[in-house]
């Protein structure tokens, strides 16, 4: 959610940027301007030129008042050239920067890694955008871990009917085609979930079995059914791949139907 704060607008940092440059060069033309204007400069023109025509100072004596008028010309633009700078800086630190910085951030998040979150620390609308692109990575997750609990689900389910259908293998034959259909569900499911594959995810992923499934391993572990390296192993397959707990144990020939169920539901 956007907090709510006392912002600053993009676009009058924008005019304020355009207004500094602006009033910089009118300050150097103008100064130039008055310069040339004023009544000291005509006078110590006029000055130098009756000199110069009463023989009294050389031609190339006019020539220090033009020195000091490209001098001070000189000291303008430097002016002008330094609030430019301070200027463009200025536009780079609050403006550019946060720019690339959210496109890059922004690259890492369409290469599937949704634990990026944009650190802004402006108040204006580049800041409400990072925001947005925190709430939208933050609600993708949400949607990957309700995919995978669905899927943890269905795979419990399609499980628990195989171990069931074992023990009793003349009721197979009528329960084939349900069988069949929660099989291809969960298919359909784990391809969807695929699909969301991320590479990191910051919050809502579970960094361990959920309590159902804690629960489940931690009974088989304490009747010695597997041993404590087979339980890190099950759980490392669970992280990378996600899965019901039970389907990996069968499927690594840590437990059999007959144990699967006990422990599920305690027969």
């Amino acid at each position: 959610m956007l907090q709510n704060r006392k912002k600053t607008s993009l676009k009058r940092k924008m005019v304020f940027y355009f207004l500094l440059v602006a009033f910089a060069n009118v300050f150097v033309g103008l100064e130039l301007l008055l310069e040339i204007k004023s009544d000291k400069y005509r006078s110590q023109v006029i000055e130098k030129m009756t000199h110069i025509k009463d023989g009294q100072e050389s031609e190339a004596s006019i020539f220090l008042l033009l020195d000091q008028l490209t001098r001070k010309f000189f000291i303008m633009v430097g002016i002008l050239i330094l609030v430019s700078a301070v200027i463009l800086f200025l536009f780079v630190i609050q403006i550019a920067s946060p720019i690339q910085y959210m496109i890059n951030e922004a690259k890492k998040i369409a290469g599937g890694d949704l634990s990026v979150n944009l650190n802004m620390k402006s108040k204006d609308e580049v800041s409400d955008l990072g925001n947005l692109i925190n709430d939208l990575t933050a609600n993708l997750q949400e949607i990957i871990v309700q995919l995978q609990n669905m899927h943890a689900n269905f795979e419990e389910a399609a499980t628990c009917l195989e171990c069931k259908l074992n023990l009793l293998p003349e009721l197979q034959k009528y329960f084939q085609s349900e069988q069949k259909q929660l099989k291809d569900n969960v298919e359909s499911i784990a391809m969807i979930k695929q699909s969301f594959t991320v590479y990191q995810m910051r919050k809502f992923i579970l960094d361990d079995f959920s309590p159902h499934e804690k629960k489940l391993m931690d009974a088989i572990l304490a009747d010695n059914v597997i041993t404590k390296d087979q339980y890190d192993e099950v759980l490392k397959i669970q992280m990378q791949r996600g899965g019901f707990v039970g389907a990996i144990l069968k499927e690594l020939d840590y437990i059999d139907s007959a144990v699967l169920l006990k422990h599920l539901y305690g027969r």
